[in-house]
């Protein structure tokens, strides 16, 4: 049948009308579950810019064709009024009549007229399809893959859309932090900032870039002078004007020397006679008190030691990775992440510390002298606080080398903090 005949003589034609009345006259429409059809066409629908009313009247269609009208020799036609969709979507005919213009102009539906203009389906009595006049989804079968393809490509879109608004908000939290805690030197950056901020033609992706680049030179000038200033530093504590001093005689007689040399000497040589047979090791411990609690207890404790040392398993004890995800929630939900183990926390440790302006050469500090869990830990503490917070941890980078230090004194009670926050 030709798309003349489709096409009541009262409507106005588009090209778009045109180019689904085309597809619905072709032969041999692909073959299409219902279900498939109608997951895509609602992934698509806001790349085709089908929305409010629009979706809701798509939606009420595809709740009425019938799955078997997409089989081989039938058609997938709804005959319903536009005077019944608009009661079931609560809107004028007149908007009702827009929206299936906009459907069909997209290429899901074609108009399918009868000479009367009436919507209906006769069957026979094997229930076949003897005619079928009304609104036709043939078009969104031969335009399924095209719709899948735009769909995926519409999701990722958003998703980099999402990343690079998220990577904004970063870097601009985290350079406002960086001049907050190094002082009005860094004004400039903040200038510079504001600039790039207030460029709305600026695609996200490309803002987000320019600031990622802003923020990299802001630290690179940072440690560069750091670097300066050490350096200025050894040189003024050169030892051109020491003063002389004379050594001290020593007057510890030299058989305590003699006396510790050999005790020494012993020990290591009583553990020494025993190496080549394998049992060096478990004697060695064996001769500690405690020695098989020792032995039972170091697999357990193992990777927190490996981490950081007693101090570091000291400081983590309570502290869990199911305590961190509950206590640290707005963190994950403002980036995008789920501390679901240790690994994906410590993965996460380069959007955190940029997001409290710390710097790399910082941070590592606090892995060498903590672990790297209970840096990570930390961490996401502190930023977490300074997301709830902002006016009250005026420098989140300084807050986090207090933890460090705090931990390192043996003071940081970090399950009190974490089961605060939750």
């Amino acid at each position: 049948m030709s798309s003349a005949h489709q096409i009541a003589s009262f409507r106005k034609v588009s090209a778009g009308i045109l180019a689904s009345a085309h597809l619905a006259a072709r032969e041999e429409r692909p073959q299409v579950a219902k279900r498939d059809l109608s997951l895509v066409l609602k992934r698509v629908a806001p790349a085709l810019g089908v929305d409010g009313t629009a979706y809701h009247v798509l939606d009420i269609l595809l709740g009425l064709v019938q799955a078997d009208d997409f089989n081989a020799g039938r058609r997938p036609v709804v005959a319903i009024s536009n005077q019944r969709l608009a009661e079931y979507t609560r809107r004028t005919p007149r908007t009702v009549t827009r929206c299936l213009k906009k459907l069909v102009e997209v290429g899901i539906l074609a108009y399918r007229d009868s000479p009367t203009g009436r919507r209906y389906v006769y069957q026979n009595t094997g229930g076949s399809q003897d005619q079928a006049y009304g609104l036709d989804f043939t078009p969104a079968c031969f335009n399924f893959q095209a719709f899948k393809d735009q769909a995926a490509s519409f999701q990722r879109r958003i998703k980099a859309l999402q990343e690079a608004k998220r990577a904004v908000t970063r870097f601009s939290r985290a350079l406002v932090d960086l001049v907050d805690a190094l002082g009005c030197d860094y004004q400039d950056y903040i200038s510079r900032l504001d600039v790039i901020l207030d460029l709305d033609d600026l695609e996200p992706v490309e803002k987000a870039k320019r600031l990622e680049g802003l923020y990299l030179e802001a630290v690179a000038t940072f440690e560069a002078q750091a670097i300066e200033a050490e350096s200025e530093n050894e040189t003024d504590m050169s030892s051109a004007g020491d003063i002389g001093v004379s050594p001290l005689s020593i007057t510890t007689p030299t058989d305590s020397f003699g006396s510790n040399r050999n005790r020494t000497c012993s020990n290591e040589q009583e553990i020494q006679d025993h190496a080549d047979n394998g049992y060096a090791v478990e004697e060695a411990l064996e001769k500690e008190p405690g020695g098989a609690a020792i032995r039972k207890q170091y697999p357990k404790h193992q990777a927190a030691r490996a981490a950081g040392g007693k101090s570091a398993e000291t400081n983590l004890d309570g502290v869990s990775i199911g305590l961190i995800k509950s206590a640290c929630s707005n963190i994950q939900e403002e980036l995008g992440l789920s501390f679901s183990n240790w690994a994906m926390l410590c993965n996460a440790t380069d959007q955190l510390r940029m997001l409290i302006g710390l710097s790399p050469a910082g941070y590592q500090n606090a892995v060498e002298r903590q672990g790297r869990y209970l840096a990570a830990a930390c961490l996401a503490v502190v930023a977490e606080k300074a997301l709830r917070n902002p006016e009250q941890i005026t420098s989140p980078g300084g807050y986090f080398r207090a933890m460090i230090d705090r931990a390192g004194d043996g003071k940081l009670h970090l399950h009190k903090s974490l089961h605060g926050l939750v």
